[in-house]
């Protein structure tokens, strides 16, 4: 075993982390991964003065893990009969297969539903890392406005008044766009720290009609405006919110050293992912990248993130009404699919905490949840008519 001053430094904080969240990093696993709504580069286009991506696709890492000691034999010809794959097809792809419109027509597929049983029948488990992009830029305004000693101090949470301050913007994120671009942010010039949080505010509306949180976030910001310093929105890049997604790459491999992680080639990132683990003092050789035509692990791995990518977009763009609506039309293969994902996620959970990462809005997980109960209402209510 390494001694403590030996250890990289990033590992010990993830390991810091796994322990309070009682995440267990030392099991040893084998990870493969592929990811979706990679738009490489989450910014403002300064021509359109808007997001260049949709918002409300997240960003998704992730694929298949097992036990290091539990192997797994399998090549495309396992899956080209029950896939009625041509014989020209070399490589599952989910664009190709599945990605027929959004999520509630890819759960209509019945080589969607034959995928995620084998997964449910062997040793693989799902794992995955979400993140919403517009999340995870408004938090950089959230944490330059707000401290966390003094959130406890008002006896806030801080988790949960961070979503409190993106669903305070998240509706009017049209607007938002515009300011956004107005400021070049994240690259707010100091002298226009007044003018941009008061921008802010207009946006907000009337504090009397906020609820309690909402009215001390708005005094937060109304505070901000008097600052000589935002403390995360300076020395920016203008525009760029997210300059590549490196980081949800690098971060498993820190966190599980133990195990090994397998990812398909992605040019953007790999050499910058090879660089920055390079640096680190006494990091496990646990990573490769390899051409997913090679790897049918890797290519399963295309279908959940594109599945789980389709699947946060359409809980993100719905309202609960409007789900409630879907729901009560589902086929039977849409429920069959939804609920086999709904299943692979509890698993993976049960397995290991660290298997599912949502970096978002508190509340959203809970939104998912409750989705996939109102399936399984929707299910046991028509067993019930039925029989």
């Amino acid at each position: 075993m390494a001694k403590e001053e030996d250890i990289d430094p990033f590992v010990s904080m993830q390991q810091e982390l796994c322990d309070m969240w009682r995440i267990n990093n030392q099991k040893k696993y084998v990870f493969y991964y592929d990811e979706s709504n990679n738009c490489r580069k989450f910014w403002i286009d300064d021509s359109k003065q808007q997001f260049n991506s949709d918002y409300k696709a997240d960003f998704v890492l992730g694929g298949l893990v097992r036990k290091e000691e539990e192997k797994v034999e399998a090549s495309i010809e396992t899956f080209r009969k029950p896939l009625m794959l041509q014989a020209n097809v070399e490589e599952i792809k989910f664009k190709n297969l599945y990605a027929k419109g959004n999520f509630l027509q890819c759960v209509k597929e019945r080589r969607l539903f034959e995928t995620l049983s084998w997964i449910d029948k062997s040793p693989f488990y799902i794992h995955y890392t979400n993140v919403n992009n517009l999340f995870y830029t408004l938090v950089e305004i959230f944490d330059s406005i707000v401290e966390f000693d003094e959130i406890s101090e008002f006896g806030y949470d801080y988790f949960k008044l961070k979503s409190v301050f993106y669903y305070m913007f998240e509706g009017k994120a049209d607007t938002l766009q515009a300011l956004m671009f107005k400021y070049k942010y994240p690259n707010i010039q100091k002298e226009e720290i007044g003018s941009f949080c008061n921008d802010l505010l207009f946006l907000l509306g009337r504090r009397r009609e906020m609820r309690e949180e909402e009215k001390f976030l708005a005094g937060m910001l109304a505070r901000a405006a008097e600052l000589d310093e935002l403390i995360f929105l300076h020395e920016n890049d203008d525009y760029v919110m997210q300059d590549n997604y490196v980081e949800f790459y690098i971060d498993p491999i820190r966190k599980y050293q133990k195990s090994k992680h397998i990812f398909d080639e992605e040019t953007t990132v790999q050499d910058m992912v090879k660089k920055q683990i390079a640096m680190g003092d006494n990091m496990a050789d646990n990573f490769e990248f390899v051409k997913s035509e090679t790897d049918v692990f890797v290519q399963l791995s295309d279908v959940i993130a594109g599945i789980l990518g389709k699947m946060f977009k359409y809980i993100n763009s719905t309202s609960v009404n409007q789900r409630r609506k879907d729901v009560e039309s589902l086929a039977k293969l849409q429920i069959d699919n939804i609920l086999l994902i709904d299943k692979l996620r509890t698993e993976a959970n049960r397995e290991n905490s660290g298997f599912l990462c949502s970096i978002g809005p508190c509340d959203a997980i809970g939104t998912l949840d409750r989705f996939f109960e109102m399936v399984k209402v929707e299910r046991k209510s028509r067993l019930n008519r039925e029989s």
